[in-house]
């Protein structure tokens, strides 16, 4: 625990996947946490994840709860009492304001490489953030997740890098920057609806597209000594487990989105041991390494930062409906939001601040 201001908070790191109008689930989990006593002081997203996650770092006045309201309260489309909540949760399909807006120039249509432009975004969030503060590491540590399309690779842009943080791994580079509204907009720039964004001569797609649940990321701007015991939260918005089949076209798509962007971390560890038993050969692993070569082996020193994995705890939402990811409507917003709330208090009730790994799915 350390002192914010003149209250108490325990720290805690957060990463934050993309889902559209589902990171309304992030924004009332976020909320949770901060009013139950929990604070920041590292933070990764994609996608809406990485706008909500530029709300917690560039928040004005330190004040996360105000700033991603601040933030949905203008990315959200005023309710409409005559029309059907079925119709107002499709109508974020013809724009919105804040966020997107579709294409006009029809003559030019053969040349699109996008349905929409993302400019209203870019001012949305110039507008709204303090970048000075964002881009201070020591308020927090804050990166975001884009996909390169000259490599196919996945990009963090960050504040900050961490002592011997992993630069490039091949498939996954850690760039240390100066972070604008370029950088949020690059990891959430999905096609077809939105264009690459161009960032230093080259163009970048939404960071979901390489993975969705950035933890690669988290983990270059985690300190040594924040491995074995900074509290790590995941919001998974696509939970996949012991769901019904998809009965109509409009589900079939939302489940294959689910299925696309879900939280494949997990199956990467342990095999049949799962993560728990990757966690207990790392620690069996660093009994042994003390003056061997192992120790200035990179890729020994990537296994041992992957010991913080013992610290995640996951906050699931449960399976979006069909087509929420772009139900940016009042009404659904607000019960992605109350969900979301809820869903952080009753984790920590549950785990009393003890890790709670999902298993491989």
């Amino acid at each position: 625990m350390y002192f914010h201001g003149a209250v108490m908070t325990k720290p805690m790191a957060l990463i934050l996947q993309g889902g559209g109008a589902l990171g309304a689930f992030e924004y009332g989990v976020v909320t949770g946490l901060v009013e139950e006593g929990w604070h920041p002081r590292v933070v990764t997203g994609v996608s809406i994840g990485a706008i909500n996650a530029a709300s917690i770092a560039g928040a004005k006045g330190g004040d996360i709860p105000a700033s991603l309201h601040r933030m949905w309260d203008a990315i959200t489309l005023p309710a409409m009492p005559l029309l059907p909540a079925v119709v107002q949760a499709n109508m974020s399909l013809l724009g919105n304001p804040k966020f997107w807006q579709s294409r006009t120039d029809y003559w030019n249509m053969l040349s699109w490489n996008s349905l929409c432009s993302t400019a209203p975004m870019h001012r949305t969030l110039a507008a709204q953030l303090d970048f000075e503060q964002l881009n201070d590491p020591l308020h927090i540590r804050f990166g975001v997740a884009a996909t390169s399309l000259h490599s196919g690779g996945q990009v963090t842009f960050s504040n900050y890098t961490a002592k011997e943080a992993h630069i490039d791994t091949g498939h996954h580079k850690a760039v240390r920057t100066r972070l604008t509204p370029a950088h949020v907009l690059a990891s959430g720039s999905l096609p077809p609806g939105f264009p690459a964004t161009r960032i230093d001569g080259k163009d970048y797609w939404d960071g979901g597209l390489f993975s969705n649940t950035p933890i690669d990321s988290l983990l270059n701007l985690l300190e040594p000594d924040e491995i074995d015991t900074l509290p790590i939260f995941v919001v998974d918005l696509f939970p996949t487990d012991d769901q019904p089949s998809p009965t109509n076209l409009l589900e079939v798509q939302t489940r294959a989105t689910a299925l696309q962007y879900q939280n494949r971390f997990w199956a990467q560890y342990g095999g049949s041991g799962r993560l728990e038993g990757f966690l207990a050969m790392l620690a069996a692993l660093e009994s042994v390494a003390d003056g061997t070569e192992l120790e200035g082996m990179p890729s020994f020193a990537w296994l041992m930062r992957l010991r913080a994995l013992k610290n995640v705890q996951v906050i699931a939402s449960t399976p979006a409906a069909a087509g929420g990811d772009h139900d940016f409507s009042s009404g659904g917003v607000r019960n992605l939001y109350e969900a979301g709330r809820a869903a952080a208090r009753q984790h920590l009730a549950r785990s009393s601040g003890r890790p709670a790994l999902r298993a491989a799915a």
